[in-house]
């Protein structure tokens, strides 16, 4: 027992337990030091990353757009050739094109099958 309260008193005497504690705190600093310089890296890559996804967001929200518009004039176009469509005559050879739609069509067609002429 003697023997290790002379090791104590001399470590206490000469500095040792507080060398210790020393030693303990500069391993301590230098791991949050380390920590922050990892945490100012990825700090820096999130940014950076931050910034690309703002960039490519607002390109898609760009090409959404696009698409959007050129849909808007598809179905413009193809309403367009339906109703044109809808109002084509259906006899060729008659000097009177009516659109097969209208009342006066259904008539011209009964006169047509009938073998008369067309009136307007």
């Amino acid at each position: 027992m003697l023997d290790w309260t002379n090791i104590i008193i001399a470590a206490i005497g000469t500095g040792g337990l507080t060398g210790l504690f020393l030693i303990a705190e500069r391993k301590t600093s230098a791991a949050l030091k380390n920590m922050q310089v990892m945490f100012d890296n990825l700090q820096g890559l999130y940014d950076k990353l931050q910034s690309r996804y703002d960039v490519e967001t607002d390109k898609v929200g760009k090409l959404y757009d696009q698409i959007s518009e050129k849909n808007e004039k598809l179905d413009a176009a193809n309403t367009k050739a339906a109703t044109s469509e809808l109002k084509r005559c259906d006899c060729i050879t008659c000097k009177y094109r009516v659109p097969p739609l209208s009342d006066q069509w259904r008539m011209d067609v009964d006169v047509q099958e009938k073998g008369g002429q067309n009136e307007q």
